[in-house]
């Protein structure tokens, strides 16, 4: 069925692209094939050098509004898309997911005009460019929720993942746009902020988001230093957001998890890093986590401690990247 009446709610889908010519038309093509057909549709070319811009001029016949700035990074051009909408409800997205034809009628239906509340959907991940194999598996956190139940539903936190929300305007307006300082866990602070400003999340079964996964070259798949400083400035913020409203176990859990993740992750590289994320563990003081890793890294961890073995599996990983590197230069 599909729904077009100018008295219903317009709904702005706003994109940040950067060097996506492999999926960014199957990405609009999945909006322009959406049942709400009271959509405006703005994608923000963020300075590519493919043939992104080339295959977005096609669209603008189909009334997509191209956007074109230099590179600047995925929250300015999402800022930026953002003062170009005019839409009483608003999606972000990615420019590689997909979204199934019903999603934004169902979320749409699902707000019955609220403009208090933030409509949240189904998302299950997919790899190799194949949609369909995506496994949409009810999650304990898929139902309506009050904001801080819903943020910390899991003490590892949960999906804040683009294209799965639905915003209202006044949220927005009143949480305030995405945080142009942050290069990764941007979404997740940008929508802890949304839905703490928001009287709750309705959940919207069957809005589904097809979330691309598996790429080796995308944002949250870097490990350099700016981006684990990205993350640690993203969860302080999230912290004294979600403090201001309840001082809690389960938000200091929520929020000393997230640190330890990072520190995980990034042990033993960058020491003045890892220091500021032990100083923020011990003040929050609610770790409930270990850390992950294969056969080999548990039971070395068992034996000499997970710092210990992180260090001899760095080395291990730097000698090998060292013997790439090497064997590039001798093909040069």
């Amino acid at each position: 069925m599909l729904y077009k009446d100018i008295n219903q709610p317009l709904v702005s889908v706003i994109l940040s692209t950067y060097n996506s010519e492999k999926y960014i038309e199957n990405t609009l093509q999945s909006l322009l094939t959406q049942t709400w057909l009271h959509l405006e549709i703005i994608v923000v070319n963020d300075g590519s050098t493919d043939n992104t811009r080339v295959l977005l001029q096609k669209y603008w016949n189909k009334g997509v509004i191209i956007v074109h700035q230099e590179n600047s990074g995925q929250d300015a051009a999402l800022n930026h898309g953002y003062r170009h909408s005019t839409g009483e409800y608003v999606k972000f997205m990615d420019s590689d997911d997909l979204l199934n034809q019903e999603m934004i009628a169902t979320q749409v239906k699902a707000l019955n005009g609220s403009k208090e509340h933030v409509g949240y959907g189904e998302w299950a991940r997919f790899y190799n460019n194949q949609p369909g194999l995506a496994n949409f598996t009810p999650l304990d956190y898929w139902k309506d929720m009050a904001p801080i139940d819903f943020i910390t539903a899991r003490p590892e936190g949960i999906m804040l993942q683009c294209g799965s929300i639905l915003i209202p305007r006044e949220l927005i307006s009143k949480a305030g746009l995405w945080d142009e300082r942050l290069i990764l866990f941007n979404d997740t602070e940008f929508f802890n902020r949304i839905i703490l400003a928001s009287k709750g999340v309705i959940f919207t079964p069957g809005a589904r988001l097809y979330y691309r996964s598996g790429q080796s070259k995308s944002i949250s798949a870097q490990r350099s230093k700016k981006f684990f400083e990205s993350t640690y400035l993203a969860t302080c913020l999230m912290g004294e957001q979600l403090l201001e409203v309840e001082d809690s176990f389960r938000v200091r859990n929520l929020i000393s998890n997230m640190f330890q993740y990072r520190y995980f992750d990034m042990y033993p590289r960058f020491p003045d890093l890892c220091k500021k994320h032990e100083e923020m563990i011990a003040q929050y003081g609610c770790v409930t986590i270990k850390p992950a890793g294969g056969k080999i890294f548990k039971i070395l961890s068992k034996l000499v401690g997970w710092k210990n073995a992180k260090s001899v599996q760095f080395f291990f990983y730097n000698l090998g990247y060292l013997k790439l590197l090497n064997r590039v230069k001798r093909t040069h």
